[in-house]
């Protein structure tokens, strides 16, 4: 089942949505990008990317294990954006088991193919092209980097008390906004544990390291809180990127990673 996004361009005001082309390719690794389609580590499946210029317009697609995202431009006037699932395993579903008695509790299930979970397989796409849309908009940001990161440099005032700037170029800072801005949380946002094996790795440790990794992390996510990079969704223990910290994390980690001769001739 596939469920498509079509937009007339632009948009919307603020970062305008690109054309398909080398910004998905080279700003997005196919990894990050099929993440969204709720797969954690491609295990030995083979991803792909490419990227096709016809007469109409230019298409480009990633896909793994039948599952796919693919953009699409006609004549450089709307732009389209498509998720189809031919594989929904990797997915699941808030419902109660098959042949559970009347009254059961629901919970988080394997996604079945049939027309009972065709909802929730419509909402699976309709998530993986909104966020797909979003962190393109990101790379296609005309903002300069000194104004997105103004206010992330500078002490700030959160529930009467000072929380530090943050320095996106020291290796723990950039860690971390690297550790959030993982493809993997992007439709269901991260927990604490989830950031403490990504920051920590995932060797076994004694209760009492345990519970001090717990801490640093929660200093760290109460940081991002106050700088306004990430939010809290209610009544969990899950958070997620705001727009504004999606935009600021994208431009500084591909800041980070950019060529010295690249910067300076686009200065």
């Amino acid at each position: 089942m596939g469920l498509g996004r079509v937009l007339q361009r632009p948009p919307r005001a603020g970062p305008t949505l690109p054309a398909p082309g080398p910004s998905g390719i080279e700003h997005l690794s196919c990894a990050d990008v099929l993440r969204f389609l709720g797969r954690k580590e491609a295990g030995t499946s083979e991803i792909h990317s490419s990227k096709k210029t016809r007469r109409e317009g230019t298409r480009l697609k990633h896909w793994v294990n039948g599952n796919s995202i693919k953009m699409y431009d006609k004549d450089a006037q709307v732009l389209r954006v498509e998720t189809t699932l031919n594989d929904v395993r990797d997915f699941r579903a808030y419902r109660t088991k098959e042949g559970a008695e009347s009254g059961a509790t629901p919970e988080w299930l394997r996604l079945r193919k049939g027309v009972a979970d065709l909802p929730r397989r419509a909402e699976v796409s309709q998530a993986a092209n909104d966020r797909y849309l979003e962190t393109l908009a990101t790379v296609e940001e005309t903002r300069p980097l000194e104004e997105l990161t103004a206010r992330l440099c500078r002490p700030v005032s959160w529930h009467g008390q000072r929380v530090r700037a943050l320095n996106p170029l020291a290796d723990q800072d950039a860690a971390l906004l690297a550790a959030v801005n993982c493809g993997e949380f992007a439709l269901n946002g991260f927990r604490n544990r989830d950031l403490r094996a990504r920051l920590f790795g995932e060797c076994p440790v004694s209760a009492a390291r345990r519970r001090r990794q717990a801490s640093s992390v929660t200093r760290q996510l109460r940081l991002l809180r106050a700088h306004g990079l990430i939010g809290k969704v209610p009544r969990t223990h899950r958070y997620v990127l705001t727009d504004a910290g999606r935009t600021a994390i994208t431009a500084i980690l591909v800041a980070r990673r950019a060529n010295p001769s690249k910067l300076a001739e686009s200065a």
